[in-house]
């Protein structure tokens, strides 16, 4: 199940025919291979030649001030766990 209600319900379809639990049942795994995504609702007017060619424009262009430039990303904590010594015997159990 899907739970974000603004995934609409043609981009619902899409995901549950790719994420079938029979890997044989899945869009693009039957006689119509990937042509069968292509042929999605979802991906009604979009421009495959463009991506092919590397043409397409990109919907969302990030501002980079500079090449490090981090502001784009996520921050997290620095992790605070050491990981145990390799003699310390946390493994023994396994």
């Amino acid at each position: 199940e899907i739970p974000n209600r603004r995934i609409g319900k043609t981009a619902t379809a899409l995901v549950k025919k790719l994420c079938k639990d029979n890997p044989g049942e899945r869009l693009g795994c039957g006689s119509g291979g990937v042509g069968d995504i292509r042929k999605h609702r979802w991906f009604m007017g979009f421009d495959w030649e463009g991506l092919r060619s590397r043409t397409l424009k990109a919907p969302i262009v990030p501002k980079v001030a500079s090449p490090s430039d981090v502001t784009n990303f996520d921050s997290y904590p620095p992790e605070q766990d050491v990981p145990p010594d390799e003699f310390s015997g946390w493994d023994e159990g396994f």
